[in-house]
């Protein structure tokens, strides 16, 4: 699936049978797929289409299926609805569970906590199937939609309106992965209907309080094509800002990345601030690159071609002729306390995991080194932004046995879209984080 992406090749639309043709045989080995289905046309039509698929046995590796159903408990009605995939993936032969998010919901910022409680659970659920990867249903119309309302916010030349990735990595060790976005819904519903099988209809799809229904009602003008193109630019994007930081950036203790600037005009603007986007967020621990204004203020500063300083994003930005340091600036650093057989993040930057006896807790302290050569800015930050364990009341431990501390990437902790694999890893590799496992597909 990654493939056609990085080549530059768009596929048409495809009817539910040949997208899920075409996926099966994308998958590198033997698979075990969770499906994400909430009883809706467009999940029931991916399972059901992958289970037609899977039973003729034509593919290049056999794979199996499971289901999940997450119950959001927002509904009367939710609790049937799952008991009715639930019998219909029993008619399949397909596992099912049926998992509930718990716990009181927010009054503000439903739909995105609602997400991230999805993909735990079904996280949490392809653990105990032992289930490779999840699928879910998202459409053509969905990727429209999502293009449609990142477009309505965002600068024509944004990251995000390259769509959603046909792959995307969660929490650093699953991919989800989406093998409709070629396929339209009025497709499935009639493939569904061909085999005389139901669907549930949610009512929110159909509510203009939320902004995908709006956007949906209006119809936005745009194919596979042209989404297509753009998640070919992110995608060669991503790359050629992978290879420039490998080639130009130097990581020291702290962690400080060292950029060799080239001679104006020597790279292209565009890459160069996507790589820095990306770099700036992780360093900074912050889940988002800076915003637009903040990202331009800084490319200005560098096109002029004098020193400055400026902070984004948590991380300070400093040049000095012909270099770039780019560090976390020492503010706001806050302490973490952990029990025994506790884990947290600290900072955004660090997953820290206590498998002591003894409560700990992580404080900013001086980086191990700071060479005397590096600019007097950087040597103050280096001063206070590198984790340290405090044991007890009192005592300073550089290293316990039982205490592990590895960096993380904060802008790709949660999802990591295909599109930004080499990024990451470039990143990863910079900063000694383990690389992204690669995707199935």
């Amino acid at each position: 699936m990654a493939a056609p992406l990085a080549a530059g090749y768009a596929l048409p639309e495809l009817s539910p049978e040949a997208a899920i043709n075409h996926f099966l045989h994308t998958l590198r080995r033997p698979t075990r797929l969770l499906i994400a289905i909430s009883g809706g046309s467009d999940s029931t039509g991916l399972l059901v289409a992958l289970a037609r698929a899977i039973a003729e046995n034509r593919f290049p590796h056999t794979h199996t299926l499971t289901a999940a159903t997450i119950d959001h408990g927002l509904r009367r009605a939710s609790a049937d609805e799952a008991r009715r995939v639930s019998e219909l993936c029993h008619h399949l032969a397909i596992p099912h569970r049926i998992l509930q998010w718990m716990g009181e919901k927010p009054e503000t910022g439903l739909s995105a906590a609602a997400r991230l409680a999805r993909y735990r659970l079904l996280s949490d659920a392809a653990g105990s199937l032992r289930a490779d990867a999840i699928l879910t249903g998202h459409t053509l119309d969905d990727q429209i939609e999502t293009v449609a309302m990142r477009s309505s916010r965002s600068a024509s030349d944004a990251p995000g309106l390259a769509g959603m990735a046909q792959a995307t990595l969660y929490a650093g060790h699953l991919w989800i992965l989406r093998p409709f976005l070629h396929t339209r819904r009025n497709a499935i519903r009639d493939h569904l209907r061909a085999l005389n099988i139901d669907w549930i209809d949610d009512p929110s799809n159909e509510d203009p309080r939320y902004e995908r229904v709006r956007i949906r009602q209006s119809a936005p003008a745009m194919d596979a094509g042209m989404i297509d193109q753009a998640g070919h630019r992110r995608a060669t994007l991503s790359a050629a800002a992978a290879s420039w930081l490998s080639e130009h950036v130097e990581a020291r203790p702290g962690p400080v990345a060292i950029i060799s600037l080239p001679d104006e005009g020597a790279i292209p603007p565009d890459m160069r601030d996507h790589a820095l986007a990306a770099l700036i967020a992780v360093l900074g621990g912050k889940p988002h690159r800076p915003a637009a204004a903040s990202l331009a203020r800084l490319s200005a500063a560098l096109d002029e071609g004098t020193d400055f300083r400026l902070t984004l994003s948590g991380t300070l930005s400093l040049r000095r002729r012909n270099q770039l340091f780019l560090l976390r600036e020492r503010r706001g650093l806050l302490p973490l306390s952990l029990v025994p057989g506790e884990s947290g993040i600290w900072d955004g930057r660090y997953a820290i995991v206590n498998n002591s006896g003894a409560e700990i807790t992580v404080m900013p302290a001086p980086a191990p080194e700071i060479d005397a050569d590096l600019p007097g800015a950087v040597r103050t930050a280096l001063n206070g932004i590198t984790p340290q364990v405090l044991v007890g009341k009192g005592i300073f431990a550089s290293h316990l046995e039982h205490v592990t501390i590895k960096p993380r990437l904060s802008l790709y902790a949660d999802f990591l879209p295909l599109f930004d694999l080499p990024l990451a890893n470039a990143i990863a590799a910079l900063l000694g984080a383990e690389p992204a496992p690669p995707p199935p597909v």
